[in-house]
């Protein structure tokens, strides 16, 4: 083939790649757009397409109608706590399974994770409201911290990749030095599974972050509100301050990329590792 086929070959995937790229990243570009323009800009026909000179009025605004930086913060402790503990129950329990797989109850206990990865959310939301409240977690962040840790989809995750990553002769040779259990797992596991506990760790942030259910059922004080939560008082009986949702919600969105560039290199490693290195 010569060069010009080629380069018509290339041609074709490049541009679906730029256009899809355009398609996807402009919602985010018209976000940030949005949240420098006025509420009466933002109604306008047609729509605004270039930044605006409102920017530091619709943050007035905010600052002054919710706690922002409060609910911000709440998300953002929330996030990184219910995170971590997901990352150690998780590597913990998928240490036992990869490791003990000839105990007693092993294919039922593995059933039943993998089983409680296709039972919806939804359908233990009353048992979920009834056990905090028999806890005393009603509006405290502890409901939104502790239960998150019950990862059925992590536990398997890891399984999987803990498996793939720690060959059963390290442990067997672990054992034979002398090594107890938990400094087997510590010191010889949770480096080997890195890449994959940085996979879990973008994943559990991003649900945590996200979260509007748990939190709308559970929190009543607004200054405990996380950040989905607190946008919603910018919409009055009068209408939705559009520019401050935009504003506060192109804010809050910075951790998600802080946390991503830092965890991006574990994400596509554990993602693509399907093999001992």
């Amino acid at each position: 083939m010569n060069k010009a086929g080629k380069w018509l070959r290339n041609l074709v995937p490049q541009t679906a790649l730029i256009v899809l790229s355009i398609l996807f990243i402009f919602p985010i570009i018209w976000m940030f757009i949005l949240s420098t323009n006025s509420r009466e800009d933002v109604y306008r026909f047609p729509p605004p397409l270039l930044p605006g000179d409102e920017l530091l009025n619709n943050f007035h605004r905010l600052i002054e109608t919710i706690p922002y930086f409060t609910n911000l913060w709440n998300s953002v402790y929330v996030s990184i706590a219910s995170t971590l503990l997901i990352l150690f129950v998780c590597s913990f329990a998928a240490y036992g399974f990869a490791r003990f797989t000839t105990a007693p109850g092993y294919k039922w206990l593995f059933y039943i994770v993998v089983g409680s990865i296709m039972v919806p959310p939804l359908a233990g939301i009353v048992p979920w409201f009834m056990e905090m409240k028999w806890l005393g977690w009603i509006d405290t962040h502890w409901a939104l911290i502790i239960p998150s840790a019950a990862y059925p989809f992590g536990v398997f995750w890891m399984i999987q990749y803990t498996k793939q990553a720690v060959p059963v002769e390290l442990y067997e040779s672990a054992k034979l030095d002398g090594a107890s259990e938990l400094r087997i797992y510590w010191q010889i596991v949770v480096p080997l599974i890195r890449p994959g506990l940085g996979a879990l760790a973008i994943l559990s942030f991003l649900n945590a972050w996200q979260s509007f259910q748990t939190p709308l059922i559970i929190l009543n004080s607004e200054e405990k509100f996380t950040i989905p939560l607190g946008l919603t008082n910018l919409t009055t009986q009068f209408g939705t301050d559009v520019s401050g949702v935009m504003l506060g919600t192109s804010i809050s969105v910075l951790p998600i990329f802080i946390a991503f560039i830092f965890a991006s290199k574990h994400f596509i490693e554990g993602l693509t590792s399907g093999s001992v290195k």
